[in-house]
């Protein structure tokens, strides 16, 4: 991990990542649905907030505690409260890879001067907070009344169809989002996770 991590986040650092998070619920909110599928954006921001102001892991727990929270208050599931295992999930996870990708013989995953880490990071975050997600509720089945059973295979194709799109999305926000709060956008050659 980087020697010069930052102990605590700066004010705009704080703002931006809130701002990132609510621009996801709000997308999740109003955004009409994709093969009936509606999608947690929730998820993207975060992976794009921790990308880009690179936390400490408390920090990132506590991107997604406050990401869990968020979605608590948009989800349609039926035991909302999982959010609060699943979110911090998928941030301990996007940390660990902003952390450690570069250290990986893949860490420059990029195309020309285009790096995408946006992409990787968000992907497998999303798919680590939806199967995080999916697995709780499959156990906490077991001990809860619920209306309707839902059906796993339904959840997985919502979770790789989230992944897919909130890493397509990342990828696409990540490079104006950096350019527009004024953090340094670097050179694939000049960029050390």
């Amino acid at each position: 991990m980087e020697k010069t991590r930052k102990k605590s986040l700066s004010a705009s650092d704080i703002v931006l990542a809130g701002a990132l998070i609510a621009a996801g619920a709000v997308l999740r909110v109003f955004s009409p649905p994709v093969f009936g599928i509606t999608p947690n954006f929730i998820i993207c921001m975060y992976c794009v907030a921790i990308l880009m102001i690179r936390p400490t892991m408390v920090q990132a727990l506590g991107i997604g505690v406050v990401s869990a929270a968020v979605s608590h208050l948009t989800t349609k599931s039926m035991i909302p409260y999982l959010n609060f295992i699943s979110e911090p999930v998928g941030a301990l996870v996007a940390f660990l890879l902003v952390a450690g990708l570069a250290k990986l013989s893949f860490g420059n995953i990029s195309l020309g001067k285009v790096s995408f880490k946006p992409l990787v990071v968000t992907l497998i975050g999303t798919l680590a907070s939806g199967l995080t997600y999916i697995s709780v509720l499959k156990f906490a089945i077991l001990f809860v009344n619920t209306p309707k059973n839902p059906a796993f295979l339904g959840l997985l194709s919502v979770v790789v169809t989230t992944a897919l799109i909130n890493s397509v999305l990342a990828q696409v926000i990540y490079y104006p989002i950096m350019a527009a709060s004024g953090k340094k956008i670097k050179t694939v050659a000049q960029e050390k996770i």
